[in-house]
């Protein structure tokens, strides 16, 4: 194909010309450097994102108190643990499909909203009964932002920086993780356990501020043959770049394959000749690499407590401790990934947490130092893999269909997360610790074997060449 440069405010009418626009637009885009939109984006939607990584570790933090409180059984604690991740299920099929079709920042925006008010309604819950179905609402909120807001930075950034760019911003889920088990060892005991709910509720002013401040995704609206609001918003982007570069950016060339004719999302192209492969490649990644962290995100404190006879306040503090060191791998995956590729990372990680699980489950894991090191090695890994997944399967799919993509790998790992709780608390049940960790251990070496074998690799590649 031949490059030919484009004029900055090319936008034409007709059927051809659609697909042309979303071809400009890409590539605008792609030769800009990082702008002040898009850091402002990844803060504001990187807040929202803070917020759900702390609601959705918040009930395994208070859980030791509930356990006590109101006399729950090893199943009722699975059940309600489950119960967050069964509304995450429903989340992540319901908001993407919203963000095909209202937009990414309309459909992110009202997931924000849920988890915000359901976290009050979680607060004034009295039983087990009360607070499982608040936490079944509120989880849809957390399953549908998830996975729409992380195609929405996706689709801002540029392909040779996209991958730090993206885990940047994601890494806000990390800390959300580290930043709810603090103030559970400083609030907690002293305040109960009402007070995380609270704090938990506000998101609802992230959700305010995010549609008043942010622009809708350009490529998303070039999609849908919005091409002057999408060419609004790429000129203001280019504004900012040849402000902060001092000069006029360079003409236009567009390299990039032209879509495919625009056409109804439908689920069945994810198992086209195109996707299959990767489809199934990335959903082995969602579910047992999430499995596996959620079950031990969930279940950590409470075997500190219960199985280990610690107190509450020392069952916080090494769960906090883990979170300390999961906060540097993300931050370490983030400023890597571009250098190694996605496929190496993501297949070694899954391949050193499994073997941390399985010594932990040779070991008996009845030693709290030795269970906090290798379940801190193991959460460290497979944490990185976590935030990895959401950059590398926006990749791997279509404007088109990038955020149903994104949400069926969603919703597959929403499927696995809603059972792990409840499987942790049988084997407990049944086969003690060592059966805990074996089954945890076996978990990824599932998707360590997809991803390495029959995995594509995506980084510095342009999305729409990546993805036709």
């Amino acid at each position: 194909m031949v490059d030919t440069p484009l004029p900055l405010g090319f936008v034409d009418a007709g059927a051809g010309d659609a697909l042309a626009a979303q071809r400009e637009i890409a590539a605008r885009m792609e030769r800009l450097p990082l702008v002040r939109t898009q850091i402002k984006a990844r803060i504001i939607v990187g807040a929202a994102t803070f917020f759900d990584g702390y609601d959705s570790i918040m009930l395994g933090l208070v859980m030791p108190v509930l356990v006590g409180a109101w006399h729950l059984t090893n199943t009722e604690t699975g059940l309600l643990l489950s119960g967050t991740f069964f509304g995450q299920l429903m989340g992540a099929l319901l908001f993407p499909y919203l963000a095909e079709r209202l937009g990414r920042l309309r459909a992110a925006s009202y997931s924000v909203w849920v988890v915000g008010l359901f976290a009050l309604a979680c607060a004034a819950s009295w039983n087990f009964a009360t607070i499982l179905v608040s936490r079944i609402i509120q989880g849809i909120g957390i399953g549908g932002e998830i996975p729409v807001a992380a195609t929405y930075i996706n689709e801002l950034a540029c392909a040779k920086v996209r991958g730090r760019f993206f885990l940047m911003y994601e890494a806000a889920f990390a800390f959300g993780y580290l930043i709810a088990t603090l103030l559970g060892v400083l609030l907690i005991s002293r305040f109960g356990w009402q007070v995380m709910f609270l704090i938990g509720a506000l998101p609802a002013f992230v959700a305010a501020i995010m549609r008043r401040t942010l622009p809708e995704s350009p490529r998303w609206l070039a999609s849908k043959g919005r091409k002057a609001e999408a060419d609004a918003i790429v000129s203001s982007m280019e504004r900012e770049a040849e402000a902060k570069l001092g000069t006029a950016l360079p003409p236009v060339e567009i390299s990039i394959a032209p879509p495919p004719k625009s056409r109804r999302t439908d689920l069945r192209e994810l198992f086209s000749a195109a996707y299959r492969t990767r489809t199934m490649v990335v959903w082995s990644v969602w579910g047992f690499s999430f499995f596996v962290t959620q079950a031990l995100n969930a279940w950590l404190p409470t075997i500190y407590r219960q199985e280990l006879h610690l107190s509450v306040q020392q069952s916080l503090e090494l769960t906090l401790a883990g979170h300390c060191f999961t906060i540097i791998s993300a931050i370490t995956v983030a400023l890597l990934i571009d250098r190694t590729g996605r496929r190496p990372w993501i297949g070694c990680a899954l391949l050193v947490g499994s073997l941390s699980m399985l010594f932990l489950a040779f070991n008996g894991g009845r030693d709290p130092v030795v269970l906090l090191i290798f379940a801190t090695i193991c959460n460290a890994c497979l944490g990185t893999v976590s935030v990895s997944i959401y950059v590398y399967t926006a990749e791997l799919y279509p404007t088109r269909m990038r955020a149903l993509g994104t949400g069926m790998g969603s919703t597959v790992r929403n499927i696995f997360t809603t059972s792990s709780p409840t499987l942790v608390a049988l084997a407990l049940n049944n086969f003690g610790l060592p059966g805990v960790f074996a089954m945890l251990g076996l978990a990824p070496l599932v998707p360590a074997f997809m991803v390495l074998a029959f995995g594509t690799e995506t980084t510095h590649r342009v999305l729409e060449e990546v993805s036709p």
